[in-house]
């Protein structure tokens, strides 16, 4: 670094770029949200990484295609609109565009947002399907699946509930364990139940399709276990050991579901393929779809050319089904593998597992009209490494925020531009001599360049943003240690050299927290002229030209306050109770009944069978409290039920009611009369 003419010069600085090879083609995908519900905040860790990745990429030249969209063949979609009584497609058109406008406002930036209901979408998932058949890796076999005799109809996975058959949670569904992350075929799901009426299923025959997954079981081990592994965060040695130690059993690719993309067959009428087959393929149709009108650009580019560079960003959760299901997919059609498969922790609220069915969960949507999105994505990625799992804990994210964002990196670009403003009219003053301190900023500027730079590149994330951090911590301290508004009296050149040198540490904080704060790198660019991100981080080797004009400063953020903190849990609470008008209330049968017999379930740690009377008619009811009440407690209460509810079947039993209960802190008190009052009396 020299001086010359006022400003530095950098031709010598370790700022320049040398040896970084620019990437041909870089396609990033981020795992699709299923269109059935809200976005969570732990379900933005998946696109927030992702989105730090393409920008980080982007900053250094590459040509990166960032897509998503929305999974709208799901099952969970179907069954919601069933719940409304409106078409699949209204349910699955109004979560598409609230997720395109959640994910907007944090800060995600898609070049294409798609839809798994598009023609070119449909059109590519029969391609495949006729590809794997053309190859010999797809067989049809006859199966005993679940069917519904009271609705007439065969059940795909959502629509039937049960019993887990690993953990005995009662609440599993057809395809998956909620409780314990397990997933569920027809053997793991114990006593099954229609999840539309609540009838018990049984097994009847029909013939579906199956991916030969075994036929293809060398070649994705072989990939998996590569010194530079597809799965960089989490998920080798899980799938080396539980599942490719093993012959690959064949995986489902149909169901019996009007709602889907037909299975293109003679007789297969009635059938489409199952939602991981379908949502999977969404990664070529959107690519395809994102190219469309684009001179000389192919989807092929990405998905045949070996140069390009595939990065899928998923949950933890989905690793089998995009690191074994996808791979023998694509190697069946000839298409290329991804890169990387970068799987992300889950993410809990104050130590317990997030869940939307359970109401246990913030909604991103809520979150983001409280809070700077920056915010959620510094917590999201400083919180955890991203192998592990998030606790989510509101005053932790208040105390980093404030402490990290505010107080560190917000407050010392505010302090060095206020002080251009207020003592140097608003322009970036000239400077003379440079002391080593100052010298060594510029080399500390590139030292963090490289750290963030391969902190991202190997899906590490914290490291990097947590040099920004420190280097901002070390600009506060080198303003606070130099004084320049004493220096304003005793030394005016070697205070105009110490602005200059915060400024252009302020300018190359903005440069390198963009991929991390977008927000933050945005108003911070307003301030220091809009084109100080012009080049990435190519940016960082201009200098900074003595006379640049500063617009009017302002701090960046503003800190979390303990009542935006109760507003956001007081907002968690009001969506969790949903509102009702008096004719729901009208529909429930709510009566007093007395208790007359009561005991445990067997293999059921809090489940006890009760029978209650209500007047002339007696019924059993299964309930959860065998943790707080014995048999013997119960005998004879009179308590309050819900006398209209559909039958459920909770470990072999079937349960014609509920009884009412509070709960608090863990405690739970059923809910009695207070006046002794005959059996069956209704309450109003």
């Amino acid at each position: 670094m020299r001086k010359q003419g006022g400003a530095l010069l950098y031709a010598e600085s370790p700022l320049v770029a040398k040896g970084h090879p620019r990437l041909a083609k870089v396609l990033v995908t981020a795992a699709l949200p299923c269109a059935n519900e809200e976005l969570y905040i732990g379900r933005l860790r998946t696109f927030v990484t992702a989105d730090i990745f393409v920008r980080m990429r982007r900053a250094l030249g590459d040509d990166v295609l960032f897509i998503c969209g929305t999974d709208e063949h799901c099952t969970s979609a179907a069954l919601r609109a069933s719940s409304e009584g409106v078409s699949t497609l209204e349910i699955t058109t109004r979560y598409h565009d609230l997720d395109k406008q959640v994910l907007a406002r944090a800060g995600i930036n898609f070049d294409y947002f798609g839809r798994t209901t598009s023609r070119v979408h449909h059109e590519t998932v029969q391609w495949f399907f006729a590809r794997l058949q053309e190859k010999g890796a797809v067989e049809s076999v006859q199966t005993e699946e679940n069917y519904c005799r009271k609705d007439k109809r065969f059940l795909p996975d959502r629509y039937v509930n049960g019993k887990c058959g690993f953990c005995g949670y009662l609440g599993a569904r057809g395809d998956g364990c909620e409780n314990c992350g397990r997933m569920l075929d027809k053997q793991g799901l114990l006593e099954p139940v229609c999840a539309l009426c609540g009838e018990s299923t049984e097994k009847r025959p029909t013939w579906h399709w199956y991916l030969r997954l075994e036929d293809f079981h060398d070649r994705i081990k072989e990939r998996i276990s590569t010194s530079e592994p597809m799965l960089p965060v989490y998920g080798q040695e899980f799938l080396l050991k539980q599942f490719l130690s093993a012959s690959l059993e064949n995986f489902s690719i149909s169901r019996d579901l009007e709602w889907g993309v037909p299975v293109p067959l003679a007789g297969a009428e009635g059938k489409v393929f199952s939602d991981w087959f379908d949502a999977l393929i969404g990664y070529v149709s959107f690519a395809k779809e994102a190219v469309q009108g684009r001179s000389g650009a192919s989807w092929e580019d990405y998905w045949k050319d070996p140069t390009s560079r595939i990065v899928h960003f998923i949950g933890k959760g989905f690793v089998y089904q995009h690191a074994i299901f996808w791979p023998a997919m694509l190697l069946g059609t000839e298409l290329r593998l991804p890169n990387s498969i970068v799987a992300s922790g889950h993410a809990n609220l104050e130590g317990k597992r997030m869940s939307k069915s359970s109401g246990w969960t913030i909604l991103a949507e809520d979150f983001l009209e409280q809070f700077d999105p920056d915010f959620l994505r510094y917590y999201l990625i400083g919180g955890a490494s991203l192998s592990g799992d998030l606790d989510f804990k509101f005053k932790e994210f208040q105390e980093r925020v404030n402490a990290d964002l505010v107080d560190t990196l917000g407050s010392f670009v505010h302090r060095a531009l206020r002080f251009v403003s207020d003592k140097f009219g608003g322009k970036v003053p000239t400077p003379t001599e440079f002391t080593p301190e100052d010298k060594e900023f510029i080399v500390r500027v590139a030292d963090v360049k490289k750290r963030v730079i391969e902190s991202i590149d190997s899906f590490e994330f914290t490291s990097g943003l947590q040099a920004i951090i420190s280097l901002a911590r070390d600009g506060n301290n080198y303003l606070t240690k130099s004084a320049p508004w004493n220096l304003l009296r005793s030394d005016t050149k070697r205070a105009e050299t110490v602005i200059y040198v915060s400024v252009y540490l302020a300018r190359a904080l903005e440069i390198l927290s963009a991929p991390y704060l977008p927000n933050f790198a945005e108003k911070t660019s307003v301030m220091l002229g809009a084109s100080s991100q012009e080049g990435g981080y190519g940016a960082l080797e201009r200098e900074l030209a003595s006379g640049s004009v500063i617009g009017h400063p302002a701090p960046p953020y503003q800190k979390v306050t303990e009542q935006m903190i109760s507003d956001m849990m007081l907002r968690m609470s009001a969506r969790n109770r949903e509102e009702v008008d008096i004719s729901y209330f009208a529909k429930l049968d709510i009566r007093v009944a007395t208790i007359v017999a009561a005991e445990k379930v067997t293999d059921a740690k809090k489940l006890l069978r009760l029978r209650v009377r209500m007047g002339k008619e007696t019924k059993t009811i299964v309930s959860g409290i065998a943790d707080q009440y014995t048999p013997a407690d119960l005998v004879g209460k009179k308590i309050v039920v819900i006398n209209n509810l559909k039958p459920s079947r909770f470990a072999g039993v079937v349960s014609q009611g509920m009884l009412l209960a509070a709960e608090a802190g863990g405690a739970v008190s059923i809910l009695v009369p207070l006046n002794d009052i005959e059996d069956g009396a209704r309450v109003h």
